[in-house]
């Protein structure tokens, strides 16, 4: 999730029950030719790699505080886990409706955005293959990636902003009702950053992307259709 940090360590370890699952096989799951043990990751942008690794914040009823797809900077991990902590606090709040925590929940994520530092952003940025990606998705329609202004202009916004804004529309949903295939889908769904460095290729994780494509392309052919 993040390169080696003391303090998330530390936050992590006072504030949280750490728990994994293996995604390989879900449909969600992007593609990636993965390290060892024994490898260490290289150090990218904030939310590259979405499809590949998910970490969630849950609440002991599986309700969903929090979530970051793909990597992140230690700095603005922690930054993250402390904002988890305080929606921790509001999601237990017996004398506010669902409503109102909703509201302010919203509140709080836009609050958030608006105090992030230059360094944030700059390290929201997204990579080259990402961009033109998402970018060559906008001639299906509109994309909440991007910020429309006049004419056909378009600026992509940064990745922190896009799943701060995605997580506003699912407040305080539980896990099973979280829709991941929705929540990560942006930017590439391969990434192969470190073939060629003798880690280990996902084969369920392989046909899972073979039947999402299948899925996305029989769903395009029935829309031409109609």
């Amino acid at each position: 999730m993040t390169l080696p940090n003391e303090e998330v360590f530390e936050l992590l370890r006072d504030h949280f029950v750490l728990g994994a699952r293996n995604i390989e096989k879900d449909e969600h799951v992007g593609l990636s030719h993965g390290y060892k043990c024994t490898q260490s990751a290289v150090g990218t942008t904030n939310g590259a790699g979405a499809r590949n690794v998910q970490l969630l914040m849950l609440a002991a009823d599986g309700t969903v505080l929090h979530a970051l797809p793909g990597y992140w900077h230690p700095d603005d991990l922690k930054r993250e886990l402390k904002f988890a902590l305080r929606l921790h606090l509001l999601n237990d709040r017996q004398d506010l409706s669902a409503a109102q925590k909703s509201k302010m929940l919203a509140t709080m994520h836009r609050a958030f955005l608006r105090n992030l530092p230059a360094e944030t952003l700059a390290r929201s940025r997204w990579q080259g293959f990402d961009e033109q990606a998402e970018r060559m998705r906008l001639a299906d329609g509109k994309r909440d990636t991007f910020v429309y202004e006049y004419g056909d202009k378009t600026t992509i916004k940064p990745t922190v902003q896009v799943v701060h804004e995605r997580l506003m529309s699912r407040p305080f949903q539980k896990l099973a009702d979280f829709d991941m295939e929705s929540f990560v889908d942006y930017g590439r769904a391969f990434y192969d950053n470190n073939r060629g460095d003798k880690g280990r290729d996902f084969k369920k994780a392989e046909l899972a992307n073979k039947k999402r494509v299948k899925e996305q392309e029989k769903a395009a052919r029935a829309e031409a259709r109609s």
